[in-house]
C-alpha cells in the first residue's frame, strides 16, 4: 500500500478514494443482513471463548473489530434479515481482514495528515491509538469497583444521580453487568441446545442413514446457535428488571442513557470518528432493537461507559464539586494504603501545606525557615534515608483529549502529568538545597539525612500508551528530562505493589523506571507490561563507561566491550507479558480452578538475605536492599556466598577478614555505593569491632568518592550476622580519621566493578495483555 502512495501523483487524494471504496464495499457485502443479528454473529467470530471456570483473555483488537461491525451496520441503516446457511457467518469470517485493511487505512489517514513539526504528534496518535486499541486497560472487577466507590460512594453524588436521572451509578452498573451475563446465559444455552441435537442425530442414524425431519431439526439448532435470531441474541427489559431486581422504570431509565443512537452519521465517517478516537460505544455502548430488547457488544465497554458518561452529566449539575472532592479523596486514600504495602514502616505525610521563596529575593536569603509561599503537597514518604513524593490527579482526559484534538491534549496531559512533575519536584528541590522542609502546623522538617528522592505521579484515569512514552512526553515539552515523574494509575500501582513481594524491589523499579535514559530505550503500550520485564530482565541501561571514568577518574580505561555494550543499545519496544498474571489474578479471585504463582523477580539469589536486612530493620535497609538486588544473577550469587568464604578461612594471625566492593554502575555520584563484609575474630572487643569497621567504611567511601555505604558484621566464633551498619555522610572527613586514608590501598587499585545486571536468568513468558 505504500508503495502505491508514493507512485501516485495524489498520494493523498489515493488515501480517500481507497478509503472510501474499502468502507462502500464493506456496506454492499452486509446489507442483506440485520445490524444487531450482524453484531453477534461477529461477537461469536472474534471474541475469545473461555471454558467454565476459566478466564477469558482477549485481544484488544478483538473488540474493535466487533464495534466497528456493529457502527458500520447501524450507520449504513442496515435492515435486511437474510440468514441461514452460514451467510452471516461466512461474511464475518472474510470481513477480518478487511476490517483490518481499513483501520490500516484510516491510521495511514490520520499519518499523512499529521504535521511532522509538531511536537505533540506521537503523543496525540498514542492516545488515539489507546483509545482505538485498549479496552481493558484495568481488569474489569477492579475498574468497575472504582466507578462503583466513585459514584455511590459520594451521598450527595449518588442522590444526585437518582433525582436528575433516576438511577445511581451503582445501579448503572447493575443493569449492564446483567445485560453481559444474560446474553451469556442466552449464548450457552443455545450451544448446548445444539450439541444435544447434533448428539441426538448422531444416535438416530440407521443403516447410514440421517432421517431429513431430524437432519433439518439439528440444522435449524446449528444455525440458531452461530445465526440466532434478535430475539435470542439480545436481553429484554423483563429479564433485566428480574435479574437485578430494580423497578422496571429505573431499567428502562438506565436503557435510555446508555443506548447508541448514530443519529444522521454516514458509515465513512463513523469509521473516521472511530480511529480518532471518537467512539460513540465508549459512552453509549447499548445496542436496543426495534422492539426494545437490549444488547451490549462486550462487557470491557462496561465500567468505562459508566464513569465518562455519568461524569459527563454531573459536571452539569451542582454536585459536580462534590464529586470532584470525593474523587480526589478516594484517589488520595488509596494511594497511600498501596504504597503503605511497599514502604513498610514509612513516616507518610498526606495532604499537608509546606513553604517555599516567593521570590528570588527570599531563596537569596539562604533561610528556608523565612519562607512565605505556602504550597500543596499530596503524600511525603520517608523511610531512613529514602523519600518519595507523591502527586495525586484525579482529573481525566476529556472527551476531545480521546477524539484526538492536538490543543487539549496538551491541556489535559499538562493537568495531569506535568502539573505533578513540577509540584513534586518543586518538593525535591526544596529538600535537595535546603535539606528540610517547613510545613504548615508541624514547623522546620528536617531532611539533611534523604540521599535518595523519588517522584510519582498517580492518575486515576489510565493513561495507557502515554504514560509509558516518557522520552515522547519530553519531546513534547509535557516532562523534563532533569525531572522525570514516574506516571502510572491508581490500578496499575495497586497491582504493581500486590505482585511486589519486598519493599526492596520496589525500590530498584523505581530507580529503574525513573532512569532518563531507561525512557528511552524502552517503551510499552502498558505499565504492567514494563514491570513484568523488569521482573524478568532488570530493565536495565548500559551506561556510558566513558562518563563514568570521569566522575571516578581512579578506574581503569573502559574496556572496548563495554563501550561496545554502550554504544550499541537500541531501543526496545516490549511487547506484552502478562499471560502469567491474567492466570494468577483471574485464580486469585476465584475465577480459576487452580492455585497459579504469581510472576515473581528472577534471577535474585541475594533475597534472603535482603529479606533478613527488612527483618532487622537496621537503618537503611531498604536503599541497601535495593542496591543489592540490582546486581546480575552471578554477582548477586557472588555476594551470596562473601560471608561464608570469609568465615570458612580465618586468618591465622587472628585478625579478622574483609571484603570491599565498590558499586559503580552509573556517573552520577548519588548513585555509587561501597559494600564491605567484615568478620570479628575471637577475642576482639565487640564495641572497637563495630567502631573500626564502620570508621573503615567512612573512610573508604571519602577515598572512592562514593556517597553511600554499608558494612555487614559476623562474628567468627558463632558464625552468625550481627547486621549492618549504613553511612551516607555528607560531612567533611574528620582529622581522627584522615590519618587512616594513608594506610588504604590506593584507589586505582580498584579493578572491577559490578557486572552489568542485564543478564538475568529468566523465566519464559508468553503474551497476553488484554
Amino acid at each position: 500500500m505504500i508503495l502505491s502512495l508514493a507512485a501516485s501523483a495524489d498520494p493523498l487524494g489515493k488515501i480517500e478514494a481507497d478509503f472510501h471504496d474499502a468502507v462502500n464495499d464493506l456496506i454492499d457485502r452486509m446489507r442483506d443482513f440485520g445490524a444487531i443479528r450482524l453484531t453477534e454473529v461477529a461477537r461469536l467470530a472474534y471474541l475469545p471463548w473461555g471454558g467454565g471456570g476459566q478466564p477469558v483473555v482477549s485481544a484488544d483488537v478483538s473488540a474493535a473489530h466487533v464495534e466497528l461491525v456493529a457502527l458500520i451496520a447501524l450507520a449504513a441503516r442496515i435492515s435486511g434479515d437474510s440468514g441461514g446457511d452460514q451467510k452471516m457467518s461466512h461474511f464475518v469470517s472474510g470481513a477480518k481482514e478487511d476490517l483490518n485493511n481499513l483501520l490500516y487505512q484510516s491510521q495511514v489517514r490520520a499519518i499523512a495528515a499529521t504535521n511532522p513539526s509538531d511536537k505533540l504528534a506521537m503523543v496525540s496518535m498514542l492516545v488515539r491509538g489507546s483509545e482505538v486499541w485498549l479496552r481493558n486497560t484495568s481488569y474489569p472487577d477492579r475498574a468497575e469497583a472504582t466507578v462503583r466507590d466513585l459514584l455511590d460512594g459520594c451521598p450527595d453524588v449518588r442522590q444526585e444521580l437518582i433525582t436528575s436521572l433516576g438511577f445511581s451509578g451503582g445501579e448503572a452498573l447493575a443493569v449492564l453487568e446483567a445485560c453481559h451475563d444474560l446474553q451469556q446465559d442466552n449464548m450457552n444455552s443455545r450451544m448446548q441446545e445444539m450439541v444435544q441435537a447434533m448428539n441426538e442425530a448422531g444416535a438416530s442414524v440407521i443403516g447410514g442413514t440421517l432421517d431429513p425431519i431430524v437432519r433439518d431439526a439439528t440444522r435449524a439448532k446449528f444455525n440458531a446457535a452461530w445465526e440466532p435470531e434478535v430475539e435470542a441474541a439480545t436481553v429484554g427489559i423483563d429479564q433485566l428488571v428480574a435479574s437485578t431486581g430494580l423497578p422496571e422504570d429505573r431499567v428502562l431509565a438506565i436503557v435510555d442513557q446508555f443506548r447508541l443512537n448514530v443519529g444522521a452519521t454516514t458509515p465513512a465517517q463513523i469509521v473516521d470518528d472511530f480511529m480518532a478516537g471518537k467512539n460513540p460505544l465508549r459512552t453509549h455502548p447499548l445496542l436496543v432493537s426495534d422492539c426494545g430488547r437490549v444488547m451490549l457488544p462486550h462487557h470491557a465497554l462496561t465500567g468505562g461507559a459508566i464513569k465518562h458518561n455519568l461524569e459527563q452529566h454531573l459536571k452539569s449539575t451542582t454536585a459536580w464539586d462534590a464529586y470532584a472532592d470525593h474523587r480526589g479523596h478516594l484517589l488520595e486514600t488509596r494511594t497511600r494504603a498501596a504504597l503503605e504495602k511497599v514502604l513498610l514502616g514509612a513516616h507518610f505525610r498526606d495532604g499537608f501545606e509546606y513553604y517555599v521563596p516567593d521570590s528570588p529575593k527570599e531563596l537569596a536569603t539562604g533561610d528556608p525557615t523565612r519562607y512565605t509561599k505556602r504550597v500543596e503537597g499530596d503524600h511525603l514518604i520517608i523511610l531512613d534515608d529514602v523519600a518519595v513524593i507523591v502527586e495525586d490527579k484525579a482529573v481525566a482526559l476529556s472527551a476531545l483529549s480521546r477524539g484526538g484534538k492536538v490543543n487539549r491534549i496538551r491541556t489535559d496531559l499538562t493537568n495531569i502529568i506535568t502539573k505533578a512533575a513540577v509540584q513534586a519536584g518543586r518538593l525535591r528541590d526544596a529538600i535537595e538545597r535546603d535539606h528540610g522542609v517547613r510545613i504548615d502546623g508541624e514547623g522546620w522538617v528536617d531532611l539533611r539525612h534523604i540521599r535518595e528522592i523519588h517522584t510519582i505521579a498517580v492518575s486515576l484515569d489510565d493513561l495507557s500508551g502515554v504514560a509509558t512514552a516518557t522520552a515522547e512526553l519530553v519531546k513534547a515539552g509535557l516532562l523534563e528530562r532533569s525531572n522525570i515523574c514516574w506516571t502510572v494509575s491508581l490500578h496499575d500501582l495497586e497491582l504493581i505493589t500486590e505482585l511486589v513481594d519486598r519493599p526492596a524491589e520496589f525500590l530498584l523499579y523505581l530507580r529503574r523506571r525513573r532512569n532518563p535514559d531507561a525512557t528511552v530505550l524502552y517503551s510499552a503500550p502498558d505499565e504492567l507490561d514494563l514491570f513484568l520485564y523488569f521482573f524478568e530482565s532488570g530493565l536495565w541501561v548500559e551506561p556510558d563507561p566513558d562518563q563514568i571514568r570521569i566522575t571516578y577518574p581512579y578506574l581503569p580505561e573502559p574496556t572496548p566491550g563495554q563501550r561496545r555494550r554502550h554504544r550499541k543499545q537500541t531501543r526496545a519496544i516490549i511487547a506484552s507479558r502478562t499471560d502469567q498474571l491474567d492466570h494468577w489474578y483471574y485464580a486469585k479471585n476465584g475465577n480459576g480452578p487452580e492455585v497459579i504463582p504469581k510472576p515473581t523477580m528472577t534471577g535474585t539469589p541475594l533475597i534472603p538475605f535482603v529479606d533478613s536486612l527488612r527483618e532487622r530493620g537496621d537503618y537503611g535497609w531498604l536503599s541497601i536492599g535495593a542496591t543489592l538486588l540490582a546486581g546480575a544473577t552471578a554477582a548477586q550469587a557472588r555476594m551470596a556466598g562473601v560471608a561464608k568464604k570469609l568465615l570458612d578461612n580465618p586468618r591465622a594471625d587472628g585478625r579478622g577478614r574483609s571484603l570491599t566492593m565498590p558499586l559503580i554502575s552509573s556517573p552520577d555520584p548519588a548513585e555509587g555505593w561501597l559494600l564491605v563484609w567484615v568478620t570479628r575474630p575471637p577475642g576482639q572487643d565487640p564495641a572497637s569491632f563495630e567502631k573500626d569497621s564502620t570508621d573503615y567504611l567512612r573512610v573508604k567511601m571519602h577515598q572512592l568518592s562514593l556517597t553511600r555505604g554499608a558494612v555487614f558484621l559476623y562474628d567468627e566464633s558463632t558464625r552468625e550476622f550481627w547486621g549492618s551498619r549504613y553511612s551516607g555522610q555528607r560531612d567533611p572527613l574528620p582529622d581522627a580519621l584522615k590519618a587512616r586514608l594513608s594506610q588504604l590501598e590506593p584507589p586505582e587499585a580498584v579493578q572491577h566493578r559490578l557486572p552489568s545486571p542485564a543478564k538475568r536468568k529468566k523465566k519464559q513468558r508468553s503474551r497476553a495483555r488484554k
